[in-house]
């Protein structure tokens, strides 16, 4: 009874939430796949500001997706509690939006976000995106779906979907199968750095210490079609720079049809040779991927938002490269939390995980059930040194002996942390051997709502 009573709402919501896209029309821009969507997302609203910033552009500052968090988004509604009173004032406040209005945006950015079969269909019946952008598929939701192709079968009818142009990852196997089935233009984008043929490319990722927060900035060249680049940003990850180049050809594709009455800010271009070298700085987003000093000298990398397989073995590759080239001399210690939601695959992608973490770590730390049994037991029988794992399950425990290991360590560390949300909270770890307490609000997860649940959580 009660989810026919949420669905029927849910119903109602995506109906208004129509209506107002139809009455306002603005530009519509979709984000989809199983992972990396928030992080795209953010990504391009940022740029959009910066390459067009006389025009209105919204998107939610929350992780609003789903059928409930379309509607939210749509309607720039961003508090939700799961309460009678919170359903009832919200359900006023969009239909007075619905109505009385003016025009809110000219561009809105919306993650078409799903968890179970079915779920885009209902998506699609809101609104359907003029430009849509296709992530990766990983076996995140599993659970629910049984395995990355069922999963991958729900998510492209989004771009089966759009309207005008669609962006496809090059290095995502589900993402170029969709070339045969599209009715659109399309541009393919590089999301790994390695040499493959896609109309948006980079390369030659240079870390270099900096101002920015955390003190670690990188460089790369990036190719979008015959245009080339010379990018510095303070936001680290291969994904992240495949996102920038696509959503600066984005950017160019909305110039082009505002006939070019928006100027790009000059202070974002400078001549270098035959390369126009861009200095883009982003807010970044809490958990995924941000730098902090830690106690002892430590430098900490924190991803703690989320984890899938594909994130995983990312952020591994990416902390690699970061202490190759700017702290050759540290350790590098993981600090792996479960992968939720992997339904049958648990184990075997969490085993799967033991070649990546034995060639790259020095000490690891594990958190939860499926880590403690799974990765621990795999790394002993690829001959990783059991002395160097700890398993825990309790992430405050952990935190509180990882601060105890760096003060007796003896050795500067570079800590990597990276795991799922529910049941794991990696980022209360990360809290007890953070240099500065200042630095606990950016964080994910610390809202009221969220510290209070864990609160219950722990004790």
């Amino acid at each position: 009874m009660k989810k026919k009573v949420l669905r029927r709402y849910y119903k109602i919501l995506g109906k208004l939430a129509h209506g107002y896209i139809d009455k306002h029309s603005p530009q519509v821009i979709g984000i989809n796949g199983s992972v990396g969507k928030t992080s795209c997302r953010m990504i391009v609203y940022q740029t959009l500001q910066q390459f067009i910033p006389n025009k209105h552009i919204y998107t939610s500052p929350k992780n609003f997706n789903g059928e409930l968090g379309l509607s939210l988004s749509i309607f720039q509604i961003e508090t939700w509690e799961p309460n009678i009173f919170c359903f009832i004032t919200t359900l006023t406040k969009i239909i007075l939006k619905r109505f009385f209005w003016s025009k809110p945006y000219d561009i809105i950015l919306l993650e078409y976000g799903i968890d179970r079969p079915g779920e885009m269909d209902f998506l699609l019946t809101i609104t359907k995106p003029h430009i849509g952008i296709f992530t990766a598929i990983d076996s995140v939701h599993s659970e629910q779906f049984g395995n990355p192709a069922e999963i991958a079968r729900e998510e492209v009818k989004m771009l089966k979907n759009t309207l005008e142009i669609g962006f496809l990852n090059a290095n995502d196997v589900y993402a170029i199968q969709l070339k045969q089935q599209l009715h659109i233009d399309y541009l393919t984008y590089q999301t790994e750095g390695n040499d493959i043929v896609a109309d948006i490319v980079f390369k030659d990722e240079k870390f270099f210490l900096s101002d920015f927060r955390g003190g670690v900035g990188v460089g790369f060249y990036l190719r979008i079609k015959e245009k080339k680049y010379n990018i510095r940003t303070n936001i680290l990850g291969k994904a992240n720079y495949g996102y920038i180049g696509l959503w600066i050809a984005i950017a160019g594709i909305l110039e082009y049809r505002y006939a070019r009455e928006e100027a790009r800010p000059e202070n974002l271009l400078l001549k270098n040779g035959s390369r126009e070298v861009l200095e883009l700085k982003y807010q970044l987003q809490p958990g995924r991927l941000s730098v902090f000093h830690g106690v002892e000298n430590s430098v900490i990398i924190d991803s703690t938002y989320n984890a899938s397989p594909l994130s995983v073995r990312t952020i591994i590759n990416t902390a690699h490269n970061i202490k190759t080239q700017l702290f050759p001399q540290r350790k590098m210690w993981l600090v792996l939390g479960d992968m939720r939601e992997l339904g049958d695959l648990t184990q075997r992608e969490h085993r799967m995980l033991a070649g990546y973490v034995s060639q790259s770590a020095d000490h690891v730390i594990l958190v939860g059930k499926h880590m403690s049994d799974y990765l621990a037991d795999e790394l002993e029988k690829v001959g990783y040194d059991k002395h160097k794992i700890d398993k825990f399950y309790d992430a405050t425990i952990a935190g509180k002996h990882i601060q105890k290991m760096l003060k007796e360590a003896g050795d500067e560390c570079l800590v990597v942390c990276k795991g799922s949300q529910n049941t794991i909270f990696l980022e209360e770890a990360v809290k007890h051997f953070l240099l500065n307490p200042e630095d606990q609000q950016e964080l994910t997860r610390q809202s009221k709502r969220w510290l209070k649940k864990k609160q219950e959580y722990f004790t």
